[in-house]
């Protein structure tokens, strides 16, 4: 379970020898075998470190710089600009950097906690200064990856995996939270955060905390808002910003990112347009594969694609021998990793994933293709449940979400008291509710929705489930890809929230086609 884990501690607390047991439990839980490399730190008000991915043959999410006094820990992909990296190595004339993970302790002496608005990417970052005895912990603007903690008058823990909390031993119960279970039963996932213990919660996105060995306070850094105010520009130039914009983020991936990597091809449009910006250049570098039934199009498709182009292909044939042999043992892994937040239905993605993190730890996908380029209300399914699609077309109208979830039966099936449930649930569904009301229609509400919180919970959980094996990037949700994006005509928040026309489908293919066709039309 790669990823960062550690102990900050309040009111002066001093570390103590049940700090120090309590955080080598804590990254013990966090490696799924012995091989993964970690790192760790204590000082007199923290404790930290962080294990990387199996196939990894150096930590370098982990930097201590004694000369600036600046402690650094990563899990994810932290990407900085050309021109702040230049500034940065030459003011402390730093040469022979191997990866941009090196330069965020100089990036911090600059900019100190304004750092996060210098830096894209996925990430949890925890950054310490040895001498002033102060800290910041912070994700990035979506919140992508999980991160949990829990926090009482004495401490706060955090990590990438919930195991790893518990595992701390700090906590003085163990209690599960029927309202968590009920919230993920109805909407697939739980819209708060909350988790399924109590007292753990998730962090929310863009969230910065700053501790200093007396307090721990909190802000939210970024608002999605920022890209409702933004003037649209006329077809032609939206086009060939898109166009541009793409183009631009896939080179933060290639340029950071040394050998092949992997890139999901299914039958869709989203990872075709993908690959249709990496042909012919990095034909070399790519290794294509999909999974589904032999004859199903998400086979079929790529493997004639792969075949015209002369493209390295893996497919992943989900028969019954794979049911026979493999699903079970898989999907008991799949639960396990991501800490009950995942279900079985998704199962072939770790299958694929483990396998391929021995070609390379480096994923490429078209996630949330589909939302970017696509407009109007999604019918319902496993990413956004009906529900949850119910919740927002009406408003997020809470008396009648409160009706529907009575009426669904999961009370019943989670044979607890109906009037304690139904309390929580009502506060719980106010404060998601709260986080929308200041978009001014329901498309940026829904706009908003997608990105700071059915992102994290169902695509960053998934994530989350198999980063002990790799790590993913996706263009459709780069922050510099999004802010060029809701400058154009395309962009969804745009456009009513209703069900999808002929028109604007068409819309959207179009747009599909063209992009490709303007890079490379033998896609």
């Amino acid at each position: 379970m790669a990823g960062i884990t550690g102990i900050i501690l309040k009111n002066n607390t001093r570390v103590a020898d049940k700090h120090r047991s309590a955080l080598g439990k804590m990254l013990d839980k966090l490696a799924i075998a012995e091989s993964q490399i970690r790192g760790s730190y204590i000082d007199s008000n923290i404790l930290v470190g962080n294990v990387v991915t199996i196939n990894s043959t150096e930590n370098d999410r982990f930097h201590s710089v004694g000369s600036i006094n600046i402690v650094c820990v990563i899990e994810g992909l932290v990407y900085i600009a050309a021109s702040e990296k230049e500034q940065v190595q030459n003011h402390y004339d730093i040469k022979n950097i191997h990866s941009d993970y090196e330069l965020i302790p100089y990036l911090y002496e600059v900019y100190g906690e304004d750092i996060v608005h210098h830096i894209t990417g996925w990430y949890n970052v925890l950054i310490y200064d040895t001498m002033k005895k102060e800290g910041h912990l912070f994700n990035d603007r979506l919140g992508y990856l999980p991160l949990y903690f829990y926090e009482d008058d004495s401490v706060l823990l955090f990590a990438s995996k919930i195991d790893s909390i518990l595992a701390s031993g700090l906590l003085p119960y163990l209690k599960f939270d029927a309202t968590t279970i009920a919230e993920h039963l109805f909407f697939n996932y739980p819209l708060s955060d909350h988790t399924n213990i109590y007292g753990i919660n998730s962090l929310s996105n863009a969230l910065e905390m700053s501790f200093d060995g007396m307090q721990i306070t909190r802000k939210k850094y970024w608002e999605i808002s920022e890209f409702f105010d933004l003037p649209s520009l006329n077809k032609k130039k939206s086009f060939e910003l898109i166009d541009q914009s793409i183009r631009r983020s896939l080179t933060k991936f290639l340029n950071t990112t040394s050998g092949n990597f992997n890139l999901s091809l299914t039958g869709g449009w989203d990872s075709r347009l993908v690959l249709s910006y990496l042909l012919p250049e990095y034909r070399d570098r790519v290794n294509l594969y999909s999974f589904g039934a032999e004859s199903s199009l998400d086979i079929i498709i790529p493997e004639l694609i792969a075949q015209k182009e002369d493209l390295h292909y893996e497919p992943f044939i989900l028969d019954q021998r794979y049911l026979d042999e493999d699903f079970i043992p898989t999907a008991t892994k799949t639960i396990m990793l991501s800490g009950g937040t995942r279900n079985y239905k998704r199962t072939h993605y770790l299958f694929a994933v483990e396998r391929l993190s021995r070609l390379s730890p480096t994923f490429l996908s078209g996630i949330f293709g589909d939302e970017v380029l696509k407009v109007g209300k999604p019918l319902g399914g496993e990413v956004l449940s009906p529900n949850a699609v119910d919740f927002i077309d009406r408003d997020y109208a809470i008396d009648h979400t409160i009706d529907r979830f009575r009426d669904s039966g999961i009370i019943k099936l989670l044979q607890t008291d109906s009037g304690n449930l139904l309390e929580e649930m009502r506060e719980r569904l106010i404060k998601v509710k709260n986080c929308f009301i200041d978009h001014n229609t329901i498309a940026e509400k829904f706009f908003a929705f997608r990105f700071e919180l059915n992102l994290r919970k169902y695509f960053g959980y998934e994530i989350n489930s198999y980063n002990d094996f790799a790590q993913s990037f996706s263009s459709f949700i780069d922050y510099d890809f999004l802010k060029d994006y809701a400058q154009t005509c395309y962009f969804v928040a745009r456009y009513a929230f209703r069900a999808e026309s002929i028109a604007l489908k068409s819309r959207s293919t179009n747009l599909y086609a063209d992009l490709v066709k303007a890079n490379y039309p033998n896609l």
